[in-house]
């Protein structure tokens, strides 16, 4: 089971999205989680950190409807997935618009920007990968990435501790070290050039931060 939330500022389009994600047609249990938008930006990253989403989908315009809220949004859905994904790097985010070369010239990756309306029109049949397989893909690619690199540096960690490293194995083992830094907390992260020798004590507590951050995907990550 993997939990996507989205972020919109209409209550009817978040019970739209939840009927899109029950009704697909995935191998793995996928559970929408909706929320409308908070009034800064720093309340939702934090209401979306403890809430610990699997993936993250935003609409683009977060300020244009207001019916359902009465506060105004002083952040795009652009500005949002910029921001977690700068403390979370390459999290699994997408952004919703009705207006995508507006969303495209916003955002850094284009790749992460989709048309709104596939919540109401059928995708197309032929299509190699629907949007929620991709949401899909980003999840267990990102899971993965993590599990390999944290198994990885465990290996380079115990060799080292053998006295057989080498410098291309510090070198790999500080690149290890901050890829998965900046996967758990990247704002607060030890730039990688001051990591000439990465400091045992300090990789040990990063390794228990990835295994508690691998055990909370797991706790959500049953097949069916």
């Amino acid at each position: 089971m993997y939990k996507i939330l989205f972020i919109d500022e209409e209550k009817e389009t978040l019970d739209d999205f939840e009927e899109f994600v029950e009704k697909f047609p995935s191998r793995v249990e996928l559970v929408p989680l909706t929320a409308l938008p908070l009034a800064s930006k720093e309340e939702m990253i934090e209401y979306i950190i403890k809430l610990a989403p699997d993936a993250l989908v935003v609409d683009f315009r977060l300020n244009e409807m207001k019916n359902d809220i009465k506060y105004n949004i002083p952040y795009n859905g652009v500005d949002l997935v910029e921001e977690y994904q700068s403390i979370r790097n390459h999290f699994p985010c997408f952004v919703l618009t009705a207006l995508d070369d507006e969303a495209v010239n916003q955002s850094e990756d284009v790749n992460i920007v989709y048309i709104k309306n596939i919540l109401y029109k059928k995708e197309d049949e032929n299509a190699k990968a629907k949007f929620l397989d991709r949401v899909l893909g980003q999840i267990e690619h990102y899971k993965s990435r993590i599990e390999d690199a944290k198994k990885e540096l465990d290996e380079l960690v115990n060799l080292r501790k053998t006295g057989n490293a080498d410098i291309d194995i510090e070198n790999r083992i500080i690149e290890l070290d901050d890829f998965l830094e900046k996967s758990i907390d990247a704002k607060n992260s030890i730039p990688s050039e001051y990591k000439s020798l990465s400091n045992s004590n300090r990789l040990d507590s990063i390794l228990n931060k990835v295994d508690e951050l691998l055990r909370k995907i797991d706790k959500d990550a049953k097949y069916i």
